[in-house]
């Protein structure tokens, strides 16, 4: 029973970090491998401290998979804050590149001016674009190489449109530009209101996942009974069963509280 107990709890943590159920045929990992090692050496280390001080196999484990989840976690919100960073930089390159056009440069040296000016990310790509524009396969394969390296929505729908708006050229290429540069900035805005208006929420969804497990881990560490309770099969299946509906709220509160992301349309 406290095998089952402990399966379970593993499996709970594992839908914490993934956010969702395993399934091993289409199942991509979306964490760095550095920040799964460190969850992983994160929870063994508190396993073992846990099972130092209270004793009992079943809530020390539980304790450990939710130290599991925490640098995963830290990893998750700076890539979701690196990715803010990066969407938030469009509109200006987009404004850069809308008056170079303006001014009579093609898109493309438009592009390579507003990527010097910006600097940035697209600063870090500059080079490589400036020898595909030269050397490559022209602008679509240079605006490839902007989409790879930025791996976000925002990045498919302006590189695809710069795309098209090349192909096609005429006067309403300062149109496009100027509609996209308001659609992105207006999505950014957005998306970062609503991301300082769900700090506090996303504070208490924290407290409210770790304050019964720090109250369990006081009671058993004080208590000889509640430690004796337990390290029985039945109270194997309650830590279990609490473990369980403790992830499922917290995952249940965060999707709620989470914009829908736009769907990548090119990888």
């Amino acid at each position: 029973m406290r095998g089952l107990a402990v399966l379970s709890a593993a499996g709970a943590g594992w839908l914490l970090v993934g956010g969702r159920t395993p399934h091993l045929g289409s199942y991509r990992p979306s964490f760095e491998l550095r920040s799964v090692v460190v969850g992983v050496g994160s929870g063994l280390a508190t396993f073992v401290l846990s099972y130092g001080l209270l004793g009992t196999v079943v809530p020390a484990a539980a304790l450990g998979v939710l130290a599991v989840t925490v640098p995963v976690q830290m990893a998750s919100s700076r890539d979701r804050k690196r990715q803010a960073e990066a969407s938030a930089a469009w509109p200006d390159l987009l404004a850069h590149i809308r008056s170079s056009v303006a001014a009579g440069m093609t898109l493309p040296d438009s592009y390579l001016d507003a990527a010097q000016r910006t600097g940035g990310a697209f600063g870090e790509t500059l080079d490589e674009v400036r020898r595909h524009l030269l050397f490559g396969g022209g602008f679509p394969a240079a605006m490839d190489v902007v989409r790879r390296a930025a791996d976000d929505p925002t990045a498919d729908r302006v590189t695809m449109t710069l795309i098209v708006a090349n192909e096609t050229g005429g006067h309403r290429v300062g149109d496009v530009l100027s509609a996209l540069s308001t659609s992105i900035a207006g999505e950014t805005r957005l998306r970062s209101a609503h991301d300082a208006a769900q700090t506090e929420q996303r504070w208490t969804a924290g407290v409210a996942l770790a304050a019964p497990w720090v109250i369990l881990a006081l009671s058993i560490a004080t208590n000889p009974q509640a430690a004796t309770a337990f390290g029985t099969a039945e109270g194997a299946v309650v830590v279990g069963i609490g473990l369980a509906l403790t992830i499922a709220g917290y995952l249940l509160s965060r999707k709620l509280a989470a914009l829908s992301a736009a769907p990548r349309v090119f990888r």
